[in-house]
């Protein structure tokens, strides 16, 4: 009797830890359906995107855009050039940044690079260089005697789909190099707003006043998140192949943060990934009300700022070394430039970015379901990326939306 007694209580125990094991593995085990996962960002150094992102902040209380991703690119082709100190400054902020691949896409993304080399600096660049970017970045190489910045303008105005006409109104007398990428998208959304829904709301500014503004409505196909900090949504895009079946895919995401400048203080890629892990799909049906904008953005603390960020010796005319794009111990970056332009309405986003180092022999020249209702009524951030990595495209702040009486695109507001 003992024996039976005993090789019963055996047996329920068994049963008992199977039946634990089941529960645990049916609930823990398996991925949390309300939730979208944070992307693997491939191994990519991402401390660039969010010092850049601080030092605009700094200074800029109004609209701003600045796209990370274009600033990097430059300073890699900037980076691979030099030499000495001047490359362990360059390094030591990009870090080794890791470029995910970048289909372009025709009349919707475009990423391209340039050397715009003066004709009498031919001889002086190494060969080396120029084919290692055009090898690595698939950069255009553009020979001219510059007397005129017009074949450079025209390079930028035409990759950035016309939204950048202009980079600069002048070249130094000088000048004898130019590294520039230009990053363009015009892309809509996979799930458009629809023009009747499009109304006349009040935005609140930052100085307390109000704006009459023109606000896009959707009840659906948006992801809604909220953090401790922040709340907003995630918006996809439609996917683009191009001739070679290369596809990609890229998202928007827009933050009402409880505390802007804090939030932004405080932002960086665990914070990004914040967002993706408190995404809610179940069970709730999401009231978007977000204003339209279009701006331009001229960073013009951009070479000032690098140069907090560490990155000295490459505009130090005396001290400054790239000795692999050429032997002229002259050569500098006289002016650093960041030009940006962001058009968002019913149908999609229209975006563009240029960065370009223009390099000099002197310094003759000084450079100019649950029902949640959300709606983005006060000072917001955005930002553009691929759905697949960190990458960060665009990263921009809207404090003054588009006037009611300039809504012309698309719609018209009831």
């Amino acid at each position: 009797m003992k024996k039976k007694n005993i090789i019963l209580i055996s047996v329920i125990f068994i049963i008992i830890v199977i039946l634990v094991l089941l529960f645990v593995k049916l609930n823990f085990g398996k991925e949390n359906n309300n939730m979208i996962k944070p992307p693997d960002n491939n191994g990519t150094t991402l401390d660039f995107d969010y010092k850049i992102i601080k030092k605009v902040n700094e200074k800029y209380k109004g609209n701003y855009l600045v796209s990370p991703l274009s600033i990097a690119y430059a300073l890699s082709m900037l980076n691979d050039g030099a030499s000495d100190k001047t490359k362990e400054e360059i390094n030591n902020l990009i870090k080794d940044y890791k470029f995910s691949k970048i289909p372009n896409v025709k009349d919707r993304i475009n990423i391209a690079n340039a050397l715009f080399i003066k004709n009498r600096f031919k001889n002086e660049i190494n060969e080396s260089y120029v084919n290692h970017i055009k090898s690595n970045y698939n950069a255009d190489t553009i020979y001219d005697e510059f007397n005129s910045p017009d074949k450079l303008n025209n390079w930028v105005k035409d990759k950035t789909y016309n939204m950048i006409p202009k980079l600069v109104d002048r070249l130094d007398p000088n000048f004898v190099l130019g590294i520039v990428n230009a990053l363009a998208i015009d892309v809509e959304w996979n799930n458009k707003f629809k023009c009747e829904n499009t109304k006349y709301g009040e935005f609140n500014l930052i100085n307390g006043s109000k704006m009459d503004t023109a606000y896009m409505h959707q009840s659906e196909g948006n992801t809604y998140f909220e953090t401790n900090n922040a709340k907003g949504i995630i918006k996809s895009y439609e996917t683009y192949k191009n001739d070679n079946n290369e596809s990609i895919d890229l998202e928007y995401i827009a933050i009402l943060p409880n505390n802007i400048d804090e939030y932004i203080n405080n932002f960086n890629l665990d914070e990004l990934h914040k967002i993706y892990n408190s995404t809610i799909t179940d069970n709730v049906k999401v009231n978007l009300a977000i204003p339209k904008y279009t701006y331009d953005f001229n960073y013009d603390n951009f070479k000032a700022d690098l140069i907090s960020l560490g990155i000295k010796e490459a505009f130090d005319e005396k001290n400054a070394s790239f000795k692999n794009i050429t032997s002229n111990n002259d050569v500098y970056v006289y002016d650093a430039i960041h030009k940006t332009h962001i058009d968002l309405s019913e149908n999609g986003t229209k975006a563009a970015a240029v960065t370009a180092f223009l390099m000099d022999t002197n310094s003759a020249f000084e450079p100019e379901k649950k029902i949640i209702d959300i709606k983005f009524n006060k000072p917001f951030i955005y930002i553009i990326k691929e759905k697949s990595n960190d990458n960060i495209w665009f990263f921009g702040e809207v404090y003054n939306p588009m006037k009611f009486e300039d809504n012309k695109d698309i719609c018209e507001v009831r």
